[in-house]
């Protein structure tokens, strides 16, 4: 007898949620997008324990008999298509017949649905994929459908799952992407019976936009659009003073479906390669109109990525559009000879008066002074024990003093493509990264202010206001605590607002709003947190970065870099910067001679 046999239905559905079902976000997006193709005009989402717990969409569609209601339980099911051809032309958001079928086989599944026409609902319960009970019930119509107990058959899966504060947050990224792709539909969002976004229909995106965005954003876009015969464009760019630290603000869309598209953000990045600095992207929502035969939405079970025929084509009309709209607003490029100063006031960034106190070095300067303002620390008052923030960083700065270290022989000798520090050291050469050795630099300053049990901080005459959405109140929830240990005064007043009235003692030159949503996003992406110790360490780490560290491009006087080489010696770990990049390195006299066949 063979050894080959073929799998058993359960087995086979199993199998199919492991592509399928990565996540609770993931059954949200199957779930409502199945909403959307029925018709519906009203979809409700609730979440519950980040949707590891329970998981609802209820929506107002068309709604199924008992017999589609009993049918579409089973692998390859499906309303959307008939044949092969199909495939080459879908135009609805599902159309594989796998999501609930395989959503059923790893949780305990109940579907209630009811066409207008029928005058009771279908129900149907199902545990681990095997159907328990079917019988009918009282309903509205339309479809409800209940995902409880993710994974509780699969424990290996399930321990992979992150916290539900993890998985909230990509519930309500998947939920506010959605909500984006069809303005004339209204959502809402509970997260544990709690309702924390309403939207209701509206007349069209860029309303949509301003319902999910904080209050005003919407007015900073600008629209763009593109009608040919072979390609339609219609959405919204931001202005070039309005950005993130990553692509989260990016949002594609082709043919009405969310899609990701590492071409089409790559061709956001060259529309405004003339405007932005390094390391800053543009927000977008862009809708593009292709024919069917040019996409392949066939690549990948979860449907989140497409291929495009003649994807550069489309590239290039995108950036050709976005550049011409932001041309007619004024924007243009600036005369390259302005980005790098040839003659640097030498009262720039690296003040050489035994001070720790640093402000913000953007793109239309490179200098931090000693505030004028008297600094606070945050939790001081009459009688408190505490030593002032100036004591703790004359301390620090006598340590340094004090100390010797690698680079008391170093003798700089320039700065070469605006980015570079170029020095002696004892008989080699030395190449400073200087965006990475002053990261270092702040990033242990900052640290070094807690010592003590909160940073120092400098009260702000007027109180800021910050306006945090649907994805980004979770992070600012878990983060706040160490927000205030830095030194920032951050209260909440409802309704994912927020207002700001303390900054670190070292940030007084900055934007504290956008430098917490800076910060925020940069959180969002995940990416960094295993590499810290704690979450205080990885937001050090990130505000050093983005918001203070001299940036690549940034002409600096001599004096100027003689400091940074000084404070870059003095720190605990002078080789890399918290992100884990090299600060400098060293040529050997030995290998430039041998380069230039002397030996």
């Amino acid at each position: 007898m063979g050894t080959i046999h073929v799998l058993s239905e359960i087995v086979a559905n199993k199998i199919a949620a492991g592509e399928v079902v990565e996540r609770p976000a993931s059954i949200v997006k199957e779930l409502v997008e199945n909403s959307l193709d029925a018709g519906a005009r009203s979809i409700a989402v609730w979440a519950g324990y980040g949707g590891k717990g329970l998981i609802r969409v209820k929506d107002d569609g068309c709604g199924m008999d008992a017999d589609d209601a009993r049918t579409c339980l089973l692998r390859h099911a499906t309303s959307k298509i008939t044949d092969a051809a199909d495939i080459e032309h879908i135009s609805s958001l599902g159309f594989r017949g796998e999501a609930l079928p395989s959503i059923a086989s790893v949780s305990r599944f109940t579907l209630i649905t009811r066409r207008p026409c029928d005058d009771a609902a279908a129900i149907i319960k199902t545990a681990g994929g095997i159907v328990e009970s079917e019988s009918q019930c009282v309903a509205e119509p339309g479809t409800t459908i209940e995902v409880a107990d993710l994974f509780f058959n699969t424990p290996a899966r399930r321990k992979f799952l992150k916290s539900d504060p993890a998985e909230y947050n990509a519930i309500a990224e998947i939920f506010m992407t959605i909500c984006l792709s069809r303005s004339d539909v209204s959502f809402t969002l509970r997260r544990n019976n709690e309702l924390v976004a309403d939207y209701p229909a509206c007349a069209g995106l860029l309303e949509r936009i301003g319902q999910l965005y904080s209050p005003g954003f919407s007015e900073k876009l600008y629209r763009v659009a593109i009608d040919k015969t072979d390609f339609k464009l219609d959405g919204y760019v931001s202005a070039p003073d309005t950005t993130r630290v990553n692509r989260t603000g990016q949002k594609f869309f082709i043919n009405g479906r969310p899609v990701q598209s590492a071409g089409l953000s790559m061709a956001l990045t060259r529309a405004y390669s003339e405007f932005l600095p390094r390391g800053r992207f543009p927000v977008a929502f862009l809708f593009l109109d292709i024919p069917h035969d040019f996409v392949d939405v066939n690549v990948h079970p979860a449907k989140r990525e497409v291929r495009l025929r003649t994807e550069s084509y489309f590239q290039d009309l995108i950036v050709q559009a976005i550049k011409k709209e932001l041309h007619g607003r004024g924007f243009f490029l600036e005369d390259p000879s302005s980005r790098i100063p040839q003659d640097m006031p030498r009262e720039r960034a690296f003040d050489s008066s035994p001070s720790l106190n640093f402000n913000s070095l953007r793109e239309e300067a490179a200098t931090w002074q000693t505030p004028e303002k008297t600094i606070i620390p945050a939790g001081e008052g009459a009688g408190s024990s505490s030593p002032s923030a100036a004591i703790l960083l004359e301390e620090a700065i006598r340590r340094q003093q004090a100390d010797s270290h690698q680079f008391d022989s170093v003798r700089v000798t320039g700065q070469v493509l605006g980015m570079y520090i170029l020095a002696e050291k004892d008989g080699e050469i030395a190449v400073f990264d200087q965006h990475a050795a002053h990261e270092r630099i702040l990033y242990e300053e900052l640290l070094a202010m807690l010592v003590q049990s909160t940073g120092a901080s400098q009260k702000m005459i007027f109180p800021v206001m910050l306006h945090l959405d649907i994805h980004e109140g979770p992070v600012m929830e878990g983060a706040v605590d160490y927000f205030q240990q830095l030194g920032f005064g951050i209260n909440p007043l409802g309704g994912g607002s927020y207002s700001i009235d303390a900054v670190p003692a070292c940030m007084t030159d900055i934007d504290p709003a956008a430098v917490v949503r800076d910060t925020i996003h940069e959180l969002l992406d995940g990416h960094s947190a295993k590499a810290f110790e704690s979450r205080l360490q990885e937001l050090a780490a990130i505000l050093a970065c983005k918001t203070y560290a001299v940036k690549a491009g940034k002409a600096l006087s001599m004096p100027d870099m003689e400091h940074l080489v000084k404070r870059l010696g003095a720190a605990e770990n002078p080789h890399v910067c918290p992100h884990g990049r090299p600060t400098f390195f060293t040529i050997p006299r030995q290998e430039l001679e041998r380069r230039f066949k002397r030996t």
